[in-house]
């Protein structure tokens, strides 16, 4: 079973990548900046998917891929918008296998304009949790 050390180490692991993803965002648009913002939301989004399965196992619920994990975190009131998690899925997904020039500034537009924030009311609603859950 998941311990509350582990699931705050590897939260704080998630805020520091998510920060490191937002200071890319930052940047002015460029080709290698769109690859490095990209690169930071796969590390940021792995890092987020595994606390979540940290934290599944700490109420005793078995989730084992992202998607039951995003799934196990919208049920337990850490994410409001299912859709949009869904769908980061499906770009993260993509990122593994986008060739084109098009398909990656498509996915650069999605991670700019909704993954930032997404993340950002995740955060702040694991952060209330650990709070909660410490008491």
């Amino acid at each position: 079973m998941a311990s509350d050390t582990e699931i705050e180490s590897l939260f704080g692991q998630f805020k520091k990548a998510y920060q490191r993803f937002l200071e890319a965002l930052k940047e002015k648009p460029h080709p290698l900046q769109q690859d490095a913002v990209i690169q930071r939301f796969e590390f940021t989004y792995e890092l987020l998917w595994k606390t979540f399965k940290k934290m599944a196992r700490f109420h005793k619920v078995q989730a084992f891929s992202p998607r039951e994990c995003f799934k196990f975190a919208f049920q337990a009131g850490l994410i409001e918008d299912e859709k949009l998690f869904m769908e980061i899925i499906d770009a993260r997904n993509m990122t593994t296998h986008v060739y084109s020039e098009e398909e990656m500034k498509k996915i650069y537009e999605f991670i700019r304009q909704k993954v930032a924030e997404g993340f950002n009311q995740v955060q702040k609603k694991i952060e209330q949790n650990l709070k909660a859950e410490s008491k």
